[in-house]
């Protein structure tokens, strides 16, 4: 595994001051995830996947197990993030994070759901989440609780009804609930000529058919949200939205993914992730 941060490993500090922004306290870059290292705690089926053959592993991180029915997981990294200067402040510093997912399924079963979703969380511990339709975000008691303390952009694979979802291909953005506040139908956007005019033209992505590359940003309590299918991100976002997430975030929270799977395998990982936010030294 290849990380710089702040925040955990002393002798990485030197190489980040180095190349970090100077108002950035907080970044790593985790290029792929290895066995063994302590910079990731998984709950529920989350672990570090293995290789389609199940002897190696793939140096990526797997939030389900297709061999375990309705799997479900989380993966949270080891240290909390400052997200705003003070507890009372209503103030959340600017961030962005990026990282590479697949979805895949079996031939005999296309789309057994359910996605997964990038999550900050307030604490590192084993709560109690379902799996299906909630994602291993939050249960069904407790869907929707301010005190979840919870924000989600979710990569949904299937169409639960009672939860609002708008089709089995989309993204949204979630607020301590497994029902998005904002959602779209999966895809970017890219430039065409035509007619002598440059016009945006949406291209559908199918997150199930494989991997994608997804950007999130929060600045000014604006999050949006793009992705795409290469490591150059599009132009245009997929989504915007206007979020206070000042009344979400405590000063510190945790990062990380969780996702699900139906009664059919699938497979959801996470292939390499980083993070920066502008929280000042």
């Amino acid at each position: 595994m290849q990380t710089k941060t702040l925040c955990s490993i002393p002798l990485f500090l030197a190489l980040f001051l180095s190349h970090a922004i100077s108002s950035s306290a907080y970044s790593f870059d985790f290029a792929y995830f290895a066995n063994g290292t302590d910079l990731m705690t998984f709950y529920g089926d989350a672990e570090y996947a293995p290789e389609t053959d199940g002897l190696s592993k793939s140096g990526n991180i797997g939030l389900s197990r297709e061999n375990i029915p309705f799997s479900h997981g989380r993966a949270i990294f080891i240290n909390p993030i400052p997200f705003k200067p003070n507890p009372s402040s209503s103030y959340v510093y600017s961030f962005k994070t990026s990282f590479s997912l697949t979805i895949t399924t079996r031939r005999e079963n296309p789309n057994p759901g359910h996605g997964l979703a990038f999550i900050v969380v307030p604490d590192n511990k084993n709560v109690t989440v379902s799996g299906l339709g909630y994602l291993s975000l939050v249960n069904r008691l407790n869907n929707g609780n301010p005190n979840n303390h919870l924000f989600a952009v979710e990569f949904d694979v299937f169409k639960d009804k009672h939860l609002g979802d708008i089709d089995d291909n989309h993204v949204g953005i979630n607020i301590n609930s497994a029902r998005s506040t904002v959602s779209k139908k999966a895809g970017y956007w890219i430039q065409s000529r035509t007619g002598g005019k440059d016009r945006w033209v949406f291209k559908a992505l199918r997150l199930s058919d494989g991997g994608c590359r997804a950007w999130i940003e929060y600045e000014n309590g604006k999050v949006t949200v793009t992705i795409g299918v290469s490591q150059e991100k599009p132009k245009r976002p997929l989504m915007e939205a206007m979020v206070d997430l000042s009344k979400v975030f405590h000063e510190k929270m945790y990062m990380g993914f969780a996702g699900s799977m139906g009664r059919g395998a699938e497979r959801h990982e996470i292939v390499d992730w980083n993070f920066q936010n502008s929280a000042k030294n």
